[in-house]
C-alpha cells in the first residue's frame, strides 16, 4: 500500500470527475434514478472491495449514496483508495 503525495492526489481527482479530498479521503455523492439502482450499484461495488480488502464507508439515502474512501491509519490518500475510486466511476458509467 503506497501513500500519494498531494500532487498525485490532484492528479488523480483530475480523472475522477465529481471527486473531492475530504481530509484524508476520497468522497463523492452518487445519484441514482431509484433506489434498487442505488444498491445494485453497492452490491457490484462491494464485491471488487473485497477482492481489495479495502473498504469503503458509505451512506445511501433513497437515490443517493454518499462514498467516502480513505484509510484513517495512514494519513494519507493510499493507492488502493484511488484504485476503488476508479472501479466506483467505471461501474457508476455501466
Amino acid at each position: 500500500m503506497s501513500s500519494l503525495t498531494a500532487d498525485q492526489v490532484a492528479l488523480q481527482l483530475d480523472s475522477l470527475p465529481g471527486w473531492s479530498l475530504d481530509g484524508h479521503s476520497l468522497v463523492k455523492t452518487f445519484h441514482f434514478e431509484s433506489f434498487a439502482d442505488a444498491i445494485s450499484f453497492m452490491v457490484r461495488v462491494a464485491f471488487y472491495a473485497e477482492i481489495l480488502e479495502h473498504y469503503p464507508i458509505w451512506e445511501n439515502n433513497h437515490t443517493s449514496i454518499l462514498v467516502r474512501i480513505g484509510t484513517a491509519d495512514q494519513h494519507a490518500v493510499q493507492s488502493r483508495d484511488v484504485q476503488l475510486a476508479k472501479r466506483m466511476q467505471s461501474t457508476f458509467a455501466v
